[in-house]
């Protein structure tokens, strides 16, 4: 059987005074431009995942030990990833934090729409209504598995005396309460507007608590469960309801 012939390698010498062949290198940007030295950064089809995995792990460590307490290495470990990941994703704790919220931010559209459907303010429920465009979406998110997490963050930012340094309240809260605020004075132009201000962050207080429920089994003797958001969101809406109706009027708060 005969082999094959194989090209033989050339081993010829180099003919005096001619040129050696030179390898040619990529080009290299130069330190400093734009793009030097950077990853290439065309997204893989696992990178929507890693970056979902990132900020289920940023929700809780953050949730359970604040902004100051959860690390970038402690958010990646957790997440399954390296840690170069997530610098490659947020670049910075302050970009990931706020991502966190960001990721939720259906659930302030949802409050929104239920409250811009609220088109007759005359009906003698406008309130509850109003109320319970703010309390129920957050009850059906909590519901959602590891739901308790964003309200556990949420808690802890609302009373971090630091919040204002990372604007979380200022730019995803604020315009949110605004609206409810309004809603508030044109069902109920009678009261105080300072008052309504004011009933709205009481509001806050009583949304945010509702979360810290499992002393309910234990103050009712083992009676009552918590977790029963249904049950736990009617009684909410109808207790903020009537707190903002007992408010002040305009003339008796001058």
């Amino acid at each position: 059987m005969t082999k094959s012939p194989t090209r033989a390698r050339s081993s010829a010498p180099v003919p005096a005074g001619a040129e050696k062949p030179v390898a040619v290198k990529p080009a290299r940007k130069p330190r400093g431009t734009p793009g030097a030295n950077a990853p290439d950064r065309t997204a893989t089809p696992e990178e929507p995942t890693r970056r979902a995995k990132i900020l289920r792990a940023a929700e809780k460590l953050f949730a359970m030990e604040g902004f100051h307490g959860a690390s970038m290495r402690d958010i990646a470990e957790a997440a399954g990833v390296g840690l170069s990941i997530v610098v490659y994703h947020f670049e910075t704790k302050q970009n990931l934090y706020r991502a966190v919220f960001a990721e939720h931010q259906t659930l302030f559209e949802e409050r929104l729409a239920e409250l811009h459907a609220i088109t007759d303010v005359a009906t003698p429920d406008t309130v509850e209504k109003i109320v319970a465009a703010f309390v129920m979406p957050v009850m059906r998110q909590q519901a959602r598995p590891d739901g308790k997490y964003y309200s556990m963050l949420t808690v802890r930012e609302a009373s971090d005396p630091h919040e204002r340094s990372r604007g979380i309240l200022r730019d995803y809260y604020d315009p949110m309460a605004r609206e409810f605020i309004a809603a508030l004075q044109r069902a109920l132009p009678d009261k105080s507007p300072e008052y309504l201000h004011w009933a709205y962050l009481f509001a806050v207080g009583a949304l945010v608590m509702n979360f810290f429920d499992e002393r309910m089994s234990r103050l009712s003797k083992h009676r009552y469960k918590p977790g029963d958001l249904p049950t736990k969101g009617r009684f909410l809406v109808q207790f903020i309801a009537a707190g903002i109706r007992a408010g002040p009027d305009v003339a008796s708060a001058d």
